[in-house]
């Protein structure tokens, strides 16, 4: 069973939040139950229908070099580790590099700008200076796959 068959809607609902403990377990928060006593603080998963979700905004990161390719490549394991970290706790759902290799591109769901931009600012390409990252924000018209609300 995947991350997202095993978290059920929670994984991209706009109110999740993914707590890591340092032992690198990962818990899904409900936001709506600080301002709502009818949501779980953290609910039992999967969860497979919710009243409360809303879906999480969508986000295309076009992450453009600025160094050459071999700074890019000393980093790039840590830049990985980071990636899948976050794809653990339902924010990053692909990635790649572009080809020719001019730069990166990842699909992500966020809760909003603000909580994509501080993962994106503690990514160790953004930490090392090696990439200018660009986040297109949009709200998806026809969506598939992980990125379908299952009701």
């Amino acid at each position: 069973m995947n991350t997202q068959e095993s978290v059920g809607l929670c994984f991209s609902c706009r109110w999740m939040r993914a707590v890591a403990t340092r032992r690198d377990s990962v818990f899904f928060r409900c936001a709506r139950a600080e301002t709502d006593a009818r949501f779980p603080r953290y609910p039992q998963l999967p969860v497979h229908a919710c009243t409360g979700y809303e879906a999480s905004m969508l986000y295309v990161i076009l992450l453009n070099y600025t160094k050459p390719l071999a700074d890019v490549d000393a980093v790039r394991a840590r830049h990985i580790e980071h990636l899948e970290r976050f794809a653990s706790q339902g924010i990053f759902h692909a990635w790649a590099r572009r080809n020719p290799p001019s730069g990166g591109v990842l699909i992500a769901m966020a809760p909003d700008r603000a909580a994509l931009e501080a993962v994106i600012a503690q990514d160790p390409y953004v930490v090392a200076g090696v990439v200018q990252p660009e986040i297109v924000e949009f709200t998806a018209a026809n969506t598939q796959g992980v990125f379908r609300a299952k009701s």
